[in-house]
């Protein structure tokens, strides 16, 4: 009677769990089930002659194989407890909740029964979160010890997609972006970590059963403008299930994240992007957004190892805002994040994230232009206030000979009648429809809302021009 000792600790009439009968079966199914009860543990089940082999895990399976977890062989628990999730109630026997975590099916190095009895046995497990060999080795009474073994991983991905028949499918399919708060304060004390700035294109990666789709900040498809990308993702973590949000830059010479170089690379055809990963808003099926920020940096930190050259963690500094800044200053950075660090990745705008610039730059509304000679002088930017555009002054330097004529090109095609501003006009001026941004670095905004020796970056074809209004430092 494998499941005598399981039903003797059970009051079926006040619990749910299923009663213990043997059922035949040839499957090797495995189920973990996140148990919390008087002391949180997971229960780790094996598929096996008619019952589940169960053994009861405190800290849950490693990666790590210097890491030896403790398993305790508990009493073996029915098929049927392969499917359960409930409340086990107050009082009974594991009073508590039961979720699963992972299942999935394994092979095993050799029968269970004479791996009980060499004291020594290993499982190879191909669930949605656990991929691999993990070794158990008896040491005392019902106490075996839990190593993960390193394998060919790519044979283990061979044999995952033959043992596993279902399709795993990410816990959602859009996101709205985490944007931070313009500061001119470093926020002091242990609240907040903090990282670099970078200087390029926001974008969602969406990796899910090997294939991965890039998605900007306001929901344009980049997959195929980033193809370098893209492919890289899939080849490194095509075996994965996630989304990134991160940032696509292009790095000068010194290692410095350059706007006007990424714009130089997409006209020109170039793949030498590189995509700088700095937060995780899902793992396999899970949503992590809810998790402190610390957590997803450390899930990040263990996705890192799989990353390529061109795929790269972002730094997170957990205090030190002050010399993170001088060191951006010096570098000639555009600026820092500080991010809260129990935040939750709300997808909003909020001041969980602050970002505090090294200078004065911007993103405004081209709303016209001004030429002279048959040749572009000035564009004319403003910024939105409750739907209504307001001029905020010229950028009459950036752009070279060619740069002037591809933006009278692009310009002459939107052009209108009318002033689209509602603070001013000129005749001498020609109009657009408000629906380029442009980004511009400037010395100071004046007391009277006029920009003071602005100068061009680039167009920002990420970023909608209804959204464009005007930062304030808090």
């Amino acid at each position: 009677m494998r499941l005598k000792k399981y039903n003797e600790k059970r009051n079926f009439s006040v619990t749910d769990e299923p009663r213990g009968k043997l059922k035949k079966s040839k499957q090797k199914r495995f189920v973990v089930q996140f148990h919390r009860a008087r002391r949180d543990h997971y229960d780790f089940r094996l598929e096996y002659k008619g019952v589940l082999v169960s053994f009861a895990i405190p800290k849950g399976f490693s990666f790590d194989s210097r890491d030896k977890r403790l398993a305790v062989h508990v009493e073996d628990h029915p098929l049927d407890y392969i499917n359960f999730e409930g409340r086990i109630p107050k009082g009974e026997y594991g009073a508590g909740t039961v979720e699963i975590w992972d299942k999935g099916f394994y092979e095993i190095s050799k029968d269970l029964d004479e791996g009980f009895k060499d004291g020594e046995f290993k499982v190879c497990l191909y669930g949605k979160k656990l991929v691999g060999c993990w070794a158990f080795v008896h040491f005392k009474d019902d106490n075996f010890l839990v190593i993960y073994e390193n394998i060919d991983n790519k044979k283990v991905n061979e044999i995952k997609k033959d043992k596993v028949k279902q399709t795993l499918k990410l816990p959602f399919k859009t996101a709205s972006i985490q944007l931070a708060v313009l500061s001119k304060k470093i926020p002091k004390g242990k609240i907040f970590g903090f990282e670099i700035k970078y200087d390029g294109y926001r974008a969602l990666a969406f990796v899910e059963n090997g294939k991965v789709k890039l998605v900007s900040r306001n929901g344009k498809d980049f997959t195929n403008r980033f193809k370098n990308i893209a492919d890289l993702l899939q080849d490194s973590l095509q075996d994965k299930l996630l989304v990134l949000d991160g940032e696509i830059v292009v790095f000068d010479e010194n290692g410095k994240s350059d706007f006007s170089l990424l714009h130089e690379s997409l006209r020109k055809g170039k793949n030498n992007f590189c995509y700088v990963v700095f937060d995780i808003l899902a793992l396999g099926e899970e949503d992590v957004r809810n998790k402190p920020l610390v957590d997803r940096k450390k899930l990040l930190n263990d996705l890192s190892k799989f990353f390529p050259k061109n795929i790269i963690l972002s730094e997170f500094v957990e205090s030190n805002g002050e010399e993170c800044f001088e060191i951006a200053n010096r570098l000639g950075l555009e600026g820092i994040m500080a991010k809260k660090k129990d935040s939750i990745y709300s997808g909003t705008r909020n001041d969980d994230w602050l970002k505090i610039k090294c200078f004065h730059r911007q993103e405004f509304v081209v709303g016209g232009y001004i030429v002279k000679n048959n040749n572009l002088a000035s564009l004319l930017l403003g910024y939105y206030d409750n739907d209504k555009l307001i001029f905020i002054g010229k950028v009459g330097t950036g752009f070279n000979k060619d740069k002037k004529i591809e933006i009278l090109n692009k310009l002459n095609k939107i052009e209108i009648a009318k002033s689209p501003f509602s603070n001013y006009d000129d005749k001498t001026c020609k109009f657009v429809k408000p629906k380029i941004v442009a980004e511009v670095q400037f010395a100071e905004i004046t007391p009277s809302k006029l920009l003071r020796q602005a100068s061009f970056i680039a167009f920002r074809e990420d970023k909608d021009a209804k959204e464009i209004v005007l930062e304030e430092d808090n």
